[in-house]
């Protein structure tokens, strides 16, 4: 319908100001439309194939890790923080609750109170527009399935306590030994 409007307005502006005096001439009026209908139809074909094809290499790319970017949970929450528009504390509470923790953990680790984290997990919620940690893992979950099928398989695992600060969850070495963060 657009494509046929797009080419009578042509055909229109062609006849009334470059052939005036063909008004009358209903063969050179309907080829002009066919000719309009025909280019105006391609053109718009091959600008939906290049734009669709833009648009499935950037879920591509959004999906399959850069260089060195590993196909973890972490990935996940970290290339979608700034989307959702996720502080840093909220990103690192986000990363923690889809490794499976309890909030009384979370706040361990992180040193700070449970209802702190209780705070960022509705802040979480509200604005990735997900209802509970269990669609938020599960969220996170389908991404890393779909970013290692199409990722290659030499792609290097991340470990929690080399993205997230522990401050909480010490450990402590047997008999006046130093304190070690416990590994996550």
């Amino acid at each position: 319908m657009v494509v046929a409007a797009i080419a009578g307005l042509k055909t229109f502006l062609v006849v009334s100001l470059l052939l005036p005096g063909a008004h009358g001439n209903l063969e050179l009026i309907s080829g002009l439309f066919a000719l309009f209908f025909a280019l105006t139809a391609a053109v718009a074909y091959l600008s939906f194939t290049q734009v669709r094809a833009l648009l499935e290499r950037q879920r591509k790319e959004k999906l399959v890790p850069g260089a060195g970017e590993p196909v973890a949970k972490e990935t996940v929450i970290l290339r979608n923080a700034q989307g959702w528009g996720l502080s840093q504390a909220e990103a690192d509470v986000a990363i923690f609750v889809v490794k499976g923790f309890s909030n009384a953990e979370i706040a361990e680790m992180r040193g700070c109170a449970i209802a702190t984290v209780k705070s960022q997990l509705g802040r979480i919620y509200h604005k990735t527009g997900l209802a509970s940690r269990y669609q938020l893992i599960a969220f996170v979950t389908d991404e890393v399935c779909s970013m290692a099928f199409e990722a290659e398989e030499d792609t290097p695992q991340v470990m929690t306590r080399d993205v997230l600060p522990l401050v909480g969850r010490q450990k402590r070495a047997p008999e006046g030994g130093p304190l070690k963060a416990a590994r996550v």
